[in-house]
């Protein structure tokens, strides 16, 4: 079995994931190897609840500039954890 924190990375603090967490929903960074398994069990380790399921989304890198120099943003997989109806993560 690998740790939980090689498979979920961080979870992210956005405006769409607060608004997501009041319909018990958490967004986290997750490892670009890992797949819905590896991930539904992490998370149910890291927060100490029961997962209704799990959402991935590959964000490509993208290519940026600063003035002459050209530069790449990181490449990002994310999961949406989905929590069963009346459960709360241990963490909060």
């Amino acid at each position: 079995m690998t740790k939980i924190f090689e498979v979920i990375r961080k979870p992210l603090l956005t405006e769409k994931g607060q608004i997501l967490r009041e319909s018990n929903i958490q967004v986290f960074e997750v490892a670009s190897w890992a797949n819905k398994h590896q991930i539904k069990e992490a998370a149910e380790l890291l927060l100490q609840t029961k997962v209704k399921s799990v959402r991935t989304v590959r964000t490509p890198a993208k290519a940026k500039r600063l003035g002459r120099w050209v530069g790449t943003t990181s490449a990002v997989k994310k999961a949406y954890v989905e929590l069963v109806e009346g459960a709360t993560p241990a963490a909060e």
